[in-house]
């Protein structure tokens, strides 16, 4: 997550991480309420494991959140109990203030992006960890956006080319 200089200035390397955790939780809670939707409207022919259940097993392996990534795939599917885990890299800016946003909006009447988000999904079989399927996107936000929002730009587009699909 990255911040703009002022808010840097006043963010404890503490509240960034708490920033982080919650902002992390909250991408999975709602990609997986996505992808629950998604799978009764297009017949995902897999089936995906409920987040609390995801986050107790990895709570129980002793894996803290911030070292997910020193772990392979195969390890993460072994622990979970899963064929295959999707995984997602979010990277955050907000390069204006959202003072500055709407005082740019009113003045010149443009709305600009307060918030960008570089986001990079991948699933790996777990046995082998081998990547089948990769998408990264770039969302833009506005003053109003939210993860909700972020999440349903990203996953209206990866959605459409979600390997788990039934072919017509």
């Amino acid at each position: 997550m990255q911040l703009r200089p002022n808010q840097m200035k006043s963010t404890t390397p503490a509240q960034l991480q708490e920033m982080e955790l919650k902002s992390g939780h909250d991408f999975q809670e709602k990609v997986y309420s996505w992808l629950l939707r998604r799978k009764t409207q297009r017949g995902y022919t897999v089936d995906f494991q409920d987040v609390m259940q995801t986050n107790a097993r990895l709570r129980e392996s002793n894996i803290p959140y911030n070292e997910l990534r020193t772990h392979s795939p195969q390890e993460l599917a072994k622990i979970l109990g899963v064929d295959a885990v999707l995984t997602t890299s979010v990277r955050t800016t907000k390069p204006m203030s959202d003072g500055a946003a709407v005082a740019v909006g009113l003045l010149v009447g443009a709305w600009g992006a307060t918030n960008q988000a570089n986001i990079t999904v991948n699933i790996h079989e777990g046995e082998a960890g081998k990547l089948l399927w990769k998408y990264d996107y770039l969302a833009s936000g506005s003053v109003f956006s939210s993860t909700e929002n972020i999440v349903d730009m990203l996953m209206r587009n990866a959605s459409k080319k979600f390997p788990y699909t039934p072919k017509s």
